[in-house]
């Protein structure tokens, strides 16, 4: 049995019983980079659960339907001015190499060694358990879209937790 399928039991067991994992019929199809990654502007997009401790209100844990809403993480924002809300990890472990799951000072060291162009001027952040992805797809991510064109991002890396 694989890991989706425990998963996918335990969600159904647990908090829905019609539970199935979304998918396509075919995959998304793939965009070639128009110039070389080191003159592209990156941002992030994590299910890291990050979110401004002081300005943003936490993901909902509690939710059995999960929390489908996003955050947006200024690019300048200070690590220690982050926090992070999810159930299906230890956060606090997390909090000590924030990197782990959102590695936007990672991103920054490499624009200031040339190995990109720019870091885009804001991350994105998901958490990651949604059983119920609907409003998620159609609503919630292609605003994300919408801003990461407008930022003009020329590459985003999506990174699960």
């Amino acid at each position: 049995m694989s890991y989706l399928d425990v998963e996918g039991e335990y969600v159904r067991g647990k908090v829905l019983p019609d539970f199935q994992w979304a998918s396509f019929a075919e995959p998304t199809e793939a965009t070639p980079l128009k110039k070389p990654i080191n003159e592209c502007s990156i941002a992030l997009v994590v299910t890291a659960g990050a979110y401004l401790a002081e300005s943003q209100t936490r993901f909902d844990t509690r939710n059995p339907l999960g929390d489908d809403s996003y955050r947006i993480i200024p690019s300048n924002t200070p690590s220690e001015q982050i926090s992070l809300s999810h159930p299906g990890y230890d956060t606090r472990r997390a909090l000590n190499d924030l990197d782990t799951v959102f590695p936007f000072q990672l991103l920054g060291r490499m624009q200031e060694n040339g190995t990109i162009g720019a870091v885009a001027p804001r991350h994105f952040s998901f958490m990651g358990y949604i059983p119920r992805t609907e409003r998620l797809l159609w609503n919630n991510a292609p605003q994300v879209a919408r801003m990461l064109r407008d930022d003009g991002v020329d590459l985003a890396i999506l990174v699960p937790s």
